[in-house]
């Protein structure tokens, strides 16, 4: 996924209302960020794991050179 891009007054803007939000809100929005990551990975479609995964679990998949 590739982020959009923003310019710099919308990333002031983003900052201004951050520091002006409660440390209850703040912490509320980490929370919800975190959730939707987590559902992205889990979500993954499981040809896609399977095909990053093999290639980091099997050793054989990336030999070394012994020298």
């Amino acid at each position: 996924m590739v982020p959009l891009p923003s310019s710099d007054q919308e990333q002031s803007a983003l900052v201004h209302i951050w520091a002006h939000l409660s440390s209850d809100l703040q912490i509320r929005v980490i929370s919800l960020l975190a959730q939707l990551a987590l559902n992205a990975v889990v979500t993954r479609p499981a040809s896609q794991c399977e095909r990053e995964e093999a290639c980091d679990a099997d050793p054989a998949a990336h030999p070394q050179n012994p020298s």
